[in-house]
């Protein structure tokens, strides 16, 4: 809802009158009414608009969103983030400094070829005159909208530039220049062991938070045996580290102040590995959560833990509130969550007392929990499930955690003893490829993962219903609380079986953005698809499938006549062929055929022409222009994304 900040303003002003009239009123008595609580929500309410709109760069005078943009825009900006890059591209955030020749700020994806001279870093200041685009919405139905996750980073606009393009001007010494040039010092003194690039590529995903070397192959097997998290620093790595300096700094203990030097370490240490790895919104959740939880511990609060996880919610979305929309955000804190209150049940499963029983059992529970706590967002975001992350679990988490704490005792030794650290290497390298061995290994079982599940935002909520009066239910065990848990587990139910009826009774024919032409057909609860290369389109049938609650999915050779409903659709292809004994309401041109598309409007006299992605731009700028001539709607796929008839 987007607000005025005038508006937010006034409601400010008018919340802030209620609260303090309510506030003077309830200091003359023991016992508050109702309305005291709800000025102070509507309060703090009101103040989370504010910091949201305050944190938006496009609400800023100078955004460049804010000045005229031309076809090729003077640009001057600095490298901020150095992002993962695709086959052709390495990619980057810069903010802006100037915008043709005006005082500008905002952030801008920039694209630059690999075959680029000059690598960028971050810190440099650079020049385009390029041609800035909009970040395009999702290309076709139930796929991932990059623009909407590119929007809740304040990013609008990308830039592709040509090979050289780029002018580096200068480079500014900034926290981020200083923190890139540490981290890839610490990078380069692993070269002494020359690792494999898969090894090296983990070691830097685990130690400094690097993840742009891994190849697609590892992040598959790694995603399909259900332990993803384990190649991004999150909350799993920095307790590691937290545990083994607090299981190093034990004896501080015994002496005067030592419980305070101990948290000053403790604080140091974490925030300079965030430091070093470049503050990603993984670590810095997961530092400061930890930090929260030293203090607790400092002044011997048994429940520090929920105020911890409290607070640092509460401190990242003030400084960045886009964070509550952030996919880690919710997963991290949704886990985290789970593992703590589940936490005082495990014992219950001890069979053993011996400590390697204890921990490998606590390694399962742990693991269990919080899947349980991130189940919900899992089918909703990736539409699939692990089956065996428990068995991945029991070995990778102490092997992950022997990587991690080896790999920091090596990036010591390698500047200090080089060839203790290189001895030390051979056997990191034997155990990093005996993990990425067992995870492939468990990646293959293809029973061991269900995959394009449809789940809704409505199901994500009542499946977390059920979740949570489960966990009531276990602090509070009466049989009134089992009836709480029957009667969510029915709305789920009621939920699903509603979703899936309305989905059943819905009919739509979708042109799809893709370069082959693809027609896809919704009819009840299956779907017909139109395509003569049917192997190029298996990703976004089955997006569409998935997101539509379909039951089957059939494809067809492409037809040049295609009915839905009442409607008569006439297709066209290269060969530009038609029957003019057909007269269809929609013409659809493939392939770029060559017709004149004046007379055939004269003779066919359709009600819409859409042209879909495999035709030339310049032949659709001419079709265009016929159909605005004759007064007829047309749609290009291409430019206006993929078009659904109901």
């Amino acid at each position: 809802m987007p607000f005025s900040f005038l508006k937010i303003a006034l409601m400010l002003l008018l919340n802030s009158c209620f609260f303090g009239y309510l506030y003077w009123k309830s200091k003359k008595v023991l016992f508050q009414n109702v309305y005291f609580g709800i000025s102070t929500y509507l309060l703090v309410f009101n103040l989370g608009m504010l910091s949201h709109y305050v944190h938006s760069d496009v609400n800023s005078a100078q955004h460049y969103t804010k000045k005229a943009i031309e076809e090729t825009n003077s640009i001057r900006a600095i490298v901020t983030t150095t992002l993962k890059p695709n086959l052709k591209y390495n990619k980057y955030f810069i903010s802006v400094l100037s915008f043709n020749n005006a005082i500008s700020s905002g952030k801008i994806l920039l694209y630059v070829p690999k075959n680029n001279s000059l690598p960028l870093h971050s810190g440099d200041e650079v020049w385009l005159h390029t041609t800035v685009y909009a970040i395009p919405k999702a290309f076709n139905p139930y796929q991932f909208d990059y623009s909407n996750y590119l929007e809740k980073q304040h990013v609008y606009h990308q830039i592709y530039s040509r090979e050289n393009e780029v002018k580096i001007i200068q480079t500014h010494k900034t926290l981020d220049f200083y923190i890139e040039k540490i981290r890839n010092q610490l990078s380069k003194s692993y070269e002494i062991h020359h690792f494999e690039p898969r090894t090296k590529a983990i070691i830097d995903a685990l130690i400094l938070g690097q993840r742009l070397e891994l190849d697609k192959e590892t992040i598959t097997d790694y995603s399909n045996a259900g332990v993803i998290h384990i190649l991004a620093i999150s909350g799993l790595h920095i307790s590691i580290i937290y545990f083994f300096i607090l299981f190093l700094l034990k004896p501080l203990k015994r002496i005067r102040f030592g419980g305070e030097i101990q948290l000053l370490i403790i604080l140091g240490i974490l925030w300079l590995f965030a430091l070093l790895t470049g503050l990603p919104a993984s670590v810095t959740r997961a530092v400061t959560l930890f930090s929260f939880i030293s203090i607790g511990k400092y002044f011997n609060q048994p429940k520090a833990i929920y105020n911890a996880l409290a607070i640092s919610a509460f401190l990242i979305l003030l400084v960045k509130p886009n964070s509550i929309f952030d996919i880690g955000f919710q997963l991290s804190y949704g886990a985290v969550l789970s593992i703590v209150l589940f936490q005082p049940f495990y014992k219950k499963f001890y069979f053993t007392k011996h400590k390697i029983g204890v921990y490998f059992i606590d390694t399962v529970l742990v693991s269990f929990a919080a899947q349980i706590g991130v189940l919900p967002l899992s089918l909703y975001y990736f539409n699939q499930l692990p089956l065996l992350f428990l068995l991945a679990n029991l070995l990778i988490i102490p092997l992950s955690t022997v990587v991690l704490i080896g790999g920091i005792s090596i990036l010591f030794f390698n500047f200090v003893i080089p060839d203790f650290a290189i001895f030390l290497g051979k056997i990191l390298a034997l155990i990093i490829e005996f993990m990425n061995k067992y995870i492939h290994w468990i990646a293959q079982f293809k029973s061991g993962i269900i995959t394009n599940i449809s789940f809704s935002g409505w199901l994500t909520f009542t499946l977390y219903l059920i979740i949570i009066t489960f966990i009531y239910w276990l602090y509070h065990r009466t049989i009134k609380n089992v009836s709480y848990i029957l009667v969510t587990i029915l709305i789920f139910q009621w939920s699903y079986i509603s979703i899936k009826w309305n989905e059943n009774y819905s009919n739509e024919l979708v042109i799809f953005n893709e370069k082959s032409t693809l027609i896809g057909i919704k009819n009840h609860n299956n779907v017909i698809a139109f395509s003569d290369a049917p192997e190029l389109h298996a990703t976004t049938l089955n997006h569409y499938a998935r997101g539509t609650f379909s039951d089957s999915l059939r494809i067809f050779p492409m037809q040049n006549v295609i009915s839905f409903q009442d409607k008569r659709i006439l297709v066209i292809d290269s060969l530009g062929i038609y029957k003019t004994s057909v007269r269809p309401e929609i013409i659809v041109l493939i392939q770029n055929p060559r017709i004149n598309l004046s007379r055939l409007l004269g003779e066919l006299k359709p009600k819409l022409i859409i042209a879909d992605k495999s035709n030339y731009k310049n032949n659709c700028k001419l079709w265009e222009a016929t159909c605005r001539k004759e007064k007829i709607p047309f749609h290009a796929i291409a430019e206006k994304g993929f078009y659904t008839i109901k």
